[in-house]
């Protein structure tokens, strides 16, 4: 069952932080240093202190994170909460024009192995972030930024419960200094009876982890090697032990607003791919439009195949060249020209873009130019404008469509795990509205 239960969250207090915009910052994993500098001098008590502490590689900048936190709490920067809440978060932000919003609860999620406890993966994960995630965790006993997860509330039970503490008014409201389009809220839920009631109809749910696998398996991690372990009665994990649970977001999937966004690539290969080179490599299976190198265009291109269910993906070069492709025949029958059928053939897996781009084009069409490396971009502007500078040396781009909801939850409770970099769950909750100490 999913093992859920509130706690005495730690936060910014605002009898001393007037104003909260300034303390909140993305997930540490989508900062990069010139961020990271503008995020700390929006407030000297950025969270991005916390979650991204010092420069460069020195283990010192672990121990220099929990100084700052315990520094903090003994200012009264950070407080913690008398009693044990949930949390309800509310996030707006702005999509194609639109505002629309989301709305989820924080609370604690007992770690368990992949699918014991009902709680699944959706894609591979890197070795080096959850090294640095680790190191950070056990200097710092707490978890800065919570794990993003997904639940089917198919029936309508939980919603209800949440939605009617907005009648309230919020705890925190925060605009994000880092993006003008993203406006958050938080509020406590402190109600006995509704806390019970939503924690014991979660224990039916499977979670879907949408964003956070690395914090969430340093947890598991963190478990089983944590210098306290002794320090608790012996035996199975059980809940006396606060390494036993991870700060989580639990999201209902039906909320139309969800949203995912693809994640795209650019490629350095073992030589230079010129774009005749690329037609002649393609063609037999793929049809070709050349496409100015706008972002509009090409999503609105990207766009219209996926609702055609055309498979399709846009190419583009350094000097400016974007080719439009679509998948002329079954991928089934692709792969058994191509000698790559297996037995195991799932046409939900296999038809995913990233699949495409890296089992097909990649691997089998592509087999001359091995890629060396791969960086992963969010946005078709920064595809082109990456490509542009001379010292990336990447030879082309890979744009793809993202997955829907629906197909994420189908392979995750297949247990069929994406590819890493498949999804991007936009926009990512900021960090900063609420964290889990492990011991006051």
């Amino acid at each position: 069952m999913v093992d859920i239960k509130p706690f005495a969250g730690l936060h910014f207090n605002n009898k001393k932080i007037r104003d909260f915009s300034g303390v909140i910052a993305p997930p540490y994993d989508v900062i990069q240093q010139q961020l990271k500098e503008t995020l700390k001098s929006f407030s000297p008590f950025n969270i991005v202190n916390l979650t991204l502490p010092g420069d460069g590689q020195s283990s010192d900048r672990y121990m220099g994170a929990k100084n700052i936190l315990q520094k903090w709490i003994d200012d009264s920067i950070l407080v913690f909460d008398e009693k044990k809440c949930l949390y309800l978060l509310e996030e707006e932000f702005t999509e194609n024009g639109a505002v629309k919003n989301f709305t989820g609860f924080i609370g604690l999620l007992k770690v368990e192995e992949y699918g014991k406890g009902k709680v699944l993966r959706h894609e591979k994960t890197l070795s080096k972030p959850k090294e640095d995630r680790l190191k950070l965790l056990t200097a710092c006993r707490t978890n800065f930024e919570f794990i993003y997860t997904i639940y089917n509330d198919s029936g309508n039970t939980i919603m209800p419960l949440i939605e009617n503490i907005k009648k309230e008014d919020e705890f925190i409201a925060a605009k994000a200094l880092y993006d003008k389009t993203l406006k958050f809220k938080l509020w406590k839920i402190s109600d006995d009876n509704t806390i019970n009631e939503i924690v014991d109809k979660m224990k039916t749910k499977t979670l879907l982890i949408a964003d956070g696998h690395h914090r969430y398996e340093t947890s598991r991690l963190y478990r089983e090697q944590s210098p306290q372990k002794n320090n608790y009665p012996q035996g199975p994990v059980n809940e006396h032990r606060p390494e036993d649970y991870i700060l989580s977001l639990f999201v209902s999937s039906g909320q139309k607003d969800i949203s995912i966004h693809p994640t795209h690539r650019l490629i350095r290969f073992n030589k230079e791919l010129k774009p005749e080179e690329l037609k002649k490599k393609i063609e037999k299976y793929f049809d070709i439009e050349p496409l100015a190198a706008s972002a509009d265009k090409i999503n609105k291109k990207m766009y219209a195949a996926k609702e055609a269910k055309q498979k399709s993906l846009c190419i583009c070069f350094k000097n400016g060249d974007c080719y439009f492709t679509v998948l002329k025949k079954d991928l089934k029958t692709i792969y058994n020209e191509a000698g790559i059928l297996t037995e195991d053939f799932n046409e939900m897996f296999e038809y995913l873009d990233v699949n495409i781009l890296h089992k097909l084009l990649l691997t089998v069409l592509l087999k001359d130019y091995a890629a060396q490396e791969i960086k992963f971009i969010h946005t078709a502007d920064e595809v082109f404008e990456t490509l542009k500078v001379p010292a990336e040396q990447y030879h082309a781009g890979f744009i793809l469509n993202a997955p829907d909801i629906n197909t994420v939850e189908n392979l995750s409770m297949a247990e069929m795990i994406m590819p890493q970099k498949s999804t991007y769950f936009y926009p990512k909750p900021c960090s900063g509205l609420v964290l889990y100490k492990f011991e006051k």
